[in-house]
């Protein structure tokens, strides 16, 4: 099957920029880290949940913040590009497609189409906030990738900048602490936001009114003026 022109310019873009990030890590060994996030962000902002705060609050501690949050993000954006494929593909499938009926699923549906653009950049910018289910529904919906892909930069970046800043002002041990800390806020704040979103559909259900009750002496009029 020909690749279309989209995997076209996404290898051609992910080529020159491993090829870069090798070339750092052989000619540039103090900007090596660097180099070695580029290729952790892909897997970490992809399906697999592999948290990726630390890393950044780290890296703050030894380069420019505004530095890492770009590198960090570049490779953010070619996950982006991997996931939107495959979870468009996937849902071609009867049986992945059965998603759609979870009521995680349709509790983001609910807030996802009162304005899908915000609420992409604000599950990418808040920590707390679930992102694998915007990650979801996007494709799934049909939202068109150049609106998902800037939204989700607009999100990731000034968040990668937060927590890379916050590396600045911190030792390695209140690094360690201060990150475990985060990390264990995010799946508290996580699980509570995936409950809210679980529980949408049945708020959003609504009792069918019952249909009036006729009185007895109702009944007996109506015998009345019609039966002799």
């Amino acid at each position: 099957m020909p690749l279309t022109k989209s995997w076209k310019r996404f290898f051609l873009v992910a080529s020159l920029l491993s090829l870069a990030a090798g070339i750092v890590i052989i000619v540039s060994p103090s900007y090596r880290n660097l180099a070695f996030l580029f290729f952790y962000s892909i897997p970490s902002n992809s399906v697999i949940p592999i948290p990726h705060e630390p890393a950044l609050i780290l890296l703050g501690k030894y380069y420019t913040p505004l530095l890492v949050a770009f590198v960090a993000v570049t490779g953010a954006l070619l996950a982006c590009f991997l996931d939107y494929k495959a979870i468009h593909y996937a849902f071609s499938n009867s049986k992945i497609a059965k998603i759609r009926e979870s009521d995680v699923y349709k509790g983001a549906v609910h807030y996802f189409l009162k304005a899908p653009f915000f609420a992409i950049l604000i599950a990418a910018l808040a920590p707390f906030v679930p992102f694998y289910i915007f990650r979801v529904l996007s494709p799934s919906s049909g939202y068109p990738f150049k609106r998902y892909i800037v939204a989700v930069f607009l999100g990731r970046l000034p968040r990668y900048y937060m927590f890379a800043l916050l590396g600045t002002s911190l030792s390695i041990p209140s690094l360690v602490m201060v990150g475990g800390g985060i990390l264990c806020i995010c799946i508290y704040l996580g699980t509570r936001v995936k409950r809210h979103l679980a529980a949408k559909p049945r708020q959003v259900i609504q009792p069918q009114p019952k249909s009036p009750k006729i009185q007895p002496e109702e009944i007996q009029l109506e015998e009345v003026r019609y039966g002799a």
